[in-house]
């Protein structure tokens, strides 16, 4: 259970990171790579893993090989466990 709480705030800490740079320096949006931010919240959100060393995929017996696949699927994971939640959080939002 705590594994799934440290994903959502890893992720909403990328999420929150990643509006505030775009938002606060107008240059980073011109980057072609960066895109529309989803390329840049993805490199954060590897990032914060990487820090933080948290292993997700560790947790459920996933993460048994190398240590960059066990940072790389962590993030993936919680960038795709973030985008579920916001689009469901979206979804009560816009519903009356």
């Amino acid at each position: 259970m705590y594994t799934i709480a440290l994903a959502i705030l890893i992720g909403f800490v990328a999420a929150q990171v990643t509006n505030l740079v775009v938002d606060n320096i107008p240059a980073v949006g011109r980057i072609p790579v960066i895109g529309k931010n989803d390329n840049l919240f993805i490199a954060l959100t590897l990032l914060t893993v990487w820090l933080t060393d948290t292993s997700v995929l560790g947790t459920y017996g996933i993460g048994n090989g190398d240590q960059w696949v066990d940072v790389v699927g962590s993030g993936l994971a919680i960038v795709g466990l973030t985008n579920v939640l916001n689009s469901v959080v979206g979804y009560f939002d816009t519903r009356k």
